[in-house]
């Protein structure tokens, strides 16, 4: 097995294309990935920072005169009229939204201008502001209204977003998406508690905050493409080890090998290793160079040295029972179709399923899971637990994952794989 082991691994070393594909490229990935999303994966907002133009069509002050002339017409006690219209003048809609965009922690991600609409009109066509809000006329009474007396069809926030800046807009919608959100659940809260406390205080448009209690570091582009484009590039080193299979039986290198009295298993054998020890090797040169130039990783950290050694070994053995399985499959049926559609389809794919080019976590849930269930997307997993600090024990399931994917792949490639006389 080892004169097998070594044959494979000199054939590879003299193919400098192969080696620059399997190197060179993801390298230079990571670079391009990681600097043009830089910040994004880490919460930094000034990657999304955007102008927004804010047309106000509302008089807050007689929507409040209109309310109160409202309140006056239904016979509601002085007593009680005074203390709705106190509250209302505090936290009326148009006001609590206004705070919302000049909030301190939100300046340094939307600007907002105030603006007419023919101006803001312009400045969305000239794509110097991502979108338009516009707050309409009787908003005020309108929301007021139906928060309060339960009468009308209320009011609704005219959003226009620019096709330019999709993120940004996109984002800017889920603000006031959320700000909607949140000043309805209170009016059903104050509802639900007959009448008391019934609008919210000023600056507390929510019932509750949001408090993280996750315990895991932030991670950086760089950190997740480097662990992104070694998992994926780790699959073409299966296409490109057992693609070699392919020109050695048309060569009749196997079955000179089965000739020699020796069993196609050591063959299969030394494909499996020789790909293992290659996956191994390509992980330590890509997370080497990544920590050392780009600072990815600190190389001074021991037991977080450790643990990244464990992952890369539980995929390296896959990737080595995945490229059993594709040269049993190429010697039983003698072509080369299989490796190439692998490595032209099924390694994008996968790469998709299991968030080498982005986070999964916005996808549907079915995507997730067959992600997680790829020995690429099982692997990035696993490297993002460990690399965000959290409990060991976490990584039992992803692990889990790769090892069965490990015996199953295994398995098949020893039942495909001909014997003497099938070759």
């Amino acid at each position: 097995m080892f004169t097998f082991l070594k044959k494979d691994i000199l054939i590879l070393i003299r193919d400098r294309t192969e080696l620059a594909i399997l190197l060179g490229m993801p390298f230079i990935l990571i670079a391009i990935l990681g600097f043009a999303l830089s910040g994004v994966l880490s919460g930094n907002t000034e990657v999304l920072s955007m102008e927004v133009a804010v047309v106000q069509e509302d008089d807050e002050q007689q929507g409040l005169v209109r309310f109160e002339e409202k309140l006056a017409d239904s016979g509601m006690p002085a007593p009680a009229r005074q203390g709705i219209m106190a509250s209302a003048a505090e936290s009326s809609p148009a006001s609590l939204l206004q705070e919302v965009l000049n909030d301190e922690g939100l300046k340094e991600l939307v600007v907002a201008t105030e603006m007419d609409a023919t101006s803001a009109k312009a400045a969305l066509e000239e794509e110097t502001v991502v979108a338009i809000l516009t707050i309409p006329e009787n908003f005020t009474f309108d929301a007021l209204q139906k928060m309060i007396m339960d009468e009308g069809n209320g009011s609704s926030l005219q959003l226009m977003i620019a096709e330019h800046a999709a993120t940004q807009s996109e984002v800017f919608h889920n603000i006031v998406e959320e700000f909607v959100w949140s000043l309805n659940f209170e009016s059903a809260i104050a509802k639900a508690a007959n009448g008391e406390n019934v609008l919210p205080e000023a600056g507390q448009t929510q019932v509750g905050g949001v408090e993280s209690v996750s315990s895991v570091n932030p991670i950086n582009s760089f950190q997740y493409y480097t662990i992104g484009m070694a998992v994926m590039f780790a699959l073409f080193v299966a296409a490109t080890i057992s693609g070699m299979a392919y020109v050695e039986k048309t060569q009749f290198v196997f079955q000179r090998i089965l000739l020699s009295n020796h069993h196609p298993l050591v063959y299969l054998g030394g494909k499996a290793i020789a790909a293992t020890l290659v996956t191994f090797l390509q992980f330590c040169i890509l997370f080497f160079l990544s920590s050392l130039i780009f600072g990815a990783f600190d190389l001074s950290e021991g037991p977080f040295w450790l643990g990244i050694l464990l992952i890369t070994a539980s995929l390296a053995l896959c990737v080595g029972a995945l490229t059993a399985l594709l040269t049993a499959m190429t010697m039983r049926f003698g072509n080369d179709t299989i490796t190439t559609v692998f490595s032209g389809g099924v390694v994008t794919i996968f790469a998709f399923l299991g968030g080498s080019f982005t986070p999964t976590a916005g996808l549907p849930a079915i995507v997730q899971q067959l992600g997680g269930w790829t020995p690429n997307g099982a692997a990035l997993n696993a490297f993002l637990i460990w690399v965000q600090n959290l409990d060991m024990g976490m990584l039992f399931e992803p692990l889990g994952r790769i090892a069965l994917l490990t015996v199953v792949l295994l398995s098949l490639s020893v039942m495909i794989l001909p014997r003497k006389g099938e070759a």
